[in-house]
């Protein structure tokens, strides 16, 4: 039932000649002598030679006294050229093997290339072409309408690209189900432009505060990291083997999904939320700000290599900035999923104080509402906690305190008093911390002053200026 032939004025010409009296000429003798033709030439050689010089030399035919032929003016079927590329193609040329790994086309493809592949090399070989096939669905405008010139509905590529860069186009293409039909608009390139700008944002800030985080001598080793340190540890491990699972599936809607996900609520809104605390007030060479600078750098190499099929340009000029071997970062390795024996029960506590965690920051929200406090800074927590949450805490041993962002934090073994704000694992007090601010970590603190060499700073921070930079203490004491 296939139409084998096609009247089309370019394609793979079908070798067939006809006699004077339109008897066609199709034998193994001429089949073979044109395709050794087309092996040295090309299949273009059909329409550059004469009959007589596609023909074997001396050919004959009593359909043609005269020794004239005619060559045939149709091509071969393009779904059956396609179909048969397995063949032509994946058998006969270095480097390729049959069957393909992949076939990649629209989603019309199952009646087309795909299936007439599939039809092709079963009849021959027994065999499917292909291992694993992908389709994608079609570009639709944002109404739901395929786009077309006539409609003024198109969206060029090119155009997107001069006004917002390729990468936008990379990553709303990662952000689409792409398995169906994908709108588009320029308001919805707006959104992944905005995702874009946080994933670059969320970066700088990671090399800027790893500027100084030399891998090979400062980084700290797992089991030396801080608590919390090592729970952005194995969040990010669980991120790559999820990432490399999805884009084993071809899944690139997921990889962008829980990338994006981790940078915006593990990483900005939470772990470089209360950073600062660390990177920018603790001693340069601290444990604390080493530990925490271990895993940042950790992230932004392992962020970079994931997100490099997706934003090449933009994470090559990152790799520029990071202190690793490999030259490009196109060149590196994918990273590989690590195996943390704690990580069940670490995860398990920190999802625990992470829920109590939303509870005091809806009670922080609560006392800015009611004028008790402005930033969350200003305010002084106590904590009431039920038997099991106090044990979580315990067991995690981490400054809540820091990872709150609060001035000062209680943990009470007390009874909760009445005006106390109720909640499923705990009762919440906030007051306004009492104090002054000090002017280095802007913490409200009561013990300003407490060292005479340094006076406006609190305690915690005059040690540490004193710690790293004890020349200019020196000579600020001798002016």
């Amino acid at each position: 039932d296939w139409v084998i032939s096609r009247q089309r004025a370019w394609g793979v010409p079908l070798p067939i000649f006809y006699a004077e009296d339109d008897t066609p000429i199709v034998t193994p003798e001429t089949i073979e002598h044109v395709a050794q033709i087309f092996e040295k030439e090309g299949s273009n050689a059909w329409y550059t030679h004469t009959a007589k010089e596609l023909l074997p030399e001396g050919f004959t035919s009593e359909h043609s006294p005269h020794g004239e032929f005619k060559k045939e003016t149709d091509i071969l079927d393009v779904w059956f050229d396609s179909g048969t590329s397995w063949a032509g193609v994946m058998k006969y040329r270095d480097g390729l093997n049959f069957p393909a790994d992949l076939y990649l086309e629209g989603s019309d493809q199952y009646r087309g290339w795909f299936n007439s592949s599939l039809i092709t090399s079963v009849a021959v070989t027994g065999l499917a072409p292909y291992k694993e096939v992908l389709s994608q669905g079609f570009v639709l405008d944002d109404k739901g309408h395929k786009m077309s010139k006539s409609l003024g509905n198109v969206i060029s590529p090119n155009d997107v690209i001069k006004k917002m860069g390729a990468e936008i186009i990379r990553l709303w293409v990662a952000q689409a189900d792409t398995t169906s039909d994908v709108a588009v608009s320029y308001d919805i390139l707006k959104q992944a432009s905005e995702s874009y700008r946080k994933i670059r944002n969320t970066f700088r800030y990671m090399l800027a505060n790893t500027s100084d985080f030399d891998p090979k001598k400062n980084r700290v080793a797992y089991n030396e990291l801080r608590s919390v340190d090592q729970y952005m540890e194995v969040k990010l491990n669980n991120l790559i083997k999820e990432s490399l699972d999805a884009y084993n599936k071809f899944d690139f809607t997921t990889v962008y999904k829980k990338i994006f996900r981790f940078i915006s609520n593990d990483l900005s809104a939470f772990y470089l939320d209360f950073a600062k605390d660390v990177l920018y007030i603790e001693a340069k060479n601290s444990h604390a700000r080493r530990s925490m600078q271990t895993v940042i750098y950790d992230a932004a190499v392992k962020l970079a290599k994931v997100l490099t099929p997706i934003l090449p340009h933009t994470m090559e000029e990152i790799w520029g900035f990071l202190k690793e071997d490999e030259e490009y970062v196109q060149l590196a390795n994918m990273p590989e999923v690590e195996t943390y024996e704690n990580s069940d029960e670490l995860l398990e506590n920190w999802s625990k104080f992470m829920s109590l965690r939303d509870d005091v920051l809806k009670a922080l929200e609560d006392a800015r509402n009611q004028k008790l406090i402005g930033k969350s800074f200003e305010a002084a927590v106590t904590i009431y906690p039920d038997k099991e949450t106090k044990a979580m805490l315990d067991e995690l041993n981490a400054d809540f305190r820091q990872i709150l962002i609060v001035s000062d934090l209680t943990i009470s073994d007390e009874e909760a008093p009445a005006d106390a704000e109720k909640l499923k694992n705990a009762a919440i007090v906030v007051k306004h911390a009492d104090g002054e601010v000090c002017p280095r970590c802007r913490m409200i603190r009561t013990d300003i002053g407490v060292d005479p060499k340094l006076p406006m700073l609190c305690g915690r921070c005059a040690e540490i200026v004193e710690e790293d930079y004890p020349e200019a203490v020196q000579e600020g004491l001798e002016k």
